[in-house]
């Protein structure tokens, strides 16, 4: 007897339905010769333009070898006519089987009556709906806080970080720019790890952009280097006077 992944009733498309493997099971039954007469049923049922599929719903399952295997979905009445079909004790005690799942199934499933449970029901809905999307947000918001800056803006920042350092270092042309760039440009990424608490700028999250390029561009050196520049760049005054 060919073993069941999942013994619980399924339900397709809000019809209560169990497996054909497990009907195998009830009605002590290879699964493969339950299959073939099946599908004598369902060859007579459409052979008269009746709906086999009210009995009957294809369905494949992945055997133990992770293979596609063919099998069917019994509806109510599908396990009507394979229970007509079983005289004495095995009829009878199929037929009680059956009819046992399908009230468990009743009680886990209960579909809408009333105009009132077609409501209560919509509103449920609603709301796991809007549960599920407000989950989804906060993925989204997570994945967007830990997603670093892109190549393209990687550059922007870089650039941004040249031109402060070259304004604070009085031009390119400057005497203090020849002698202090290397520095300079050392500790504005310096500073800036430390102020982002990060080990690269390339490192800097997505949602820091704006502040990242914000800090750039009013980043100046400490008041040492600063005296230091100014320092520079007058020696070099004071030689072209």
């Amino acid at each position: 007897m060919e073993e069941l992944m999942d013994n619980e009733l399924i339900n397709t498309s809000a019809i209560e339905t169990i497996d054909s493997r497990e009907v195998a099971e009830m009605v002590d039954m290879e699964h493969k010769n339950l299959l073939s007469k099946i599908r004598k049923y369902v060859e007579i049922l459409d052979g008269s333009k009746l709906s086999s599929p009210q009995f009957f719903v294809p369905s494949t399952y992945v055997n133990n070898q992770n293979k596609e295997q063919p099998c069917y979905l019994l509806t109510k009445k599908g396990c009507e006519m394979v229970a007509n079909k079983l005289t004495g004790e095995k009829g009878v005690i199929f037929t009680a089987k059956y009819v046992n799942r399908f009230a468990e199934m009743e009680q886990k499933i209960k579909l809408p009556k009333t105009d009132r449970e077609i409501l209560f029901l919509s509103v449920k809905v609603q709301e796991q709906t809007a549960q599920r999307v407000d989950v989804l947000e906060e993925k989204v918001s997570d994945l967007e806080k830990s997603t670093t800056i892109d190549s393209s803006q990687q550059y922007t920042l870089e650039r941004i970080a040249k031109t402060t350092v070259i304004s604070a270092l009085g031009g390119i042309d400057s005497r203090a720019y020849q002698l202090m760039s290397r520095k300079i440009f050392s500790n504005i990424w310096r500073d800036y790890k430390k102020y982002f608490k990060l080990g690269s700028y390339r490192d800097t999250l997505k949602t820091d952009y704006e502040n990242a390029k914000n800090y750039l561009e009013s980043w100046s050196p400490e008041v040492n280097t600063s005296l230091k520049i100014k320092e520079y760049n007058s020696q070099l005054s004071m030689v072209l006077d």
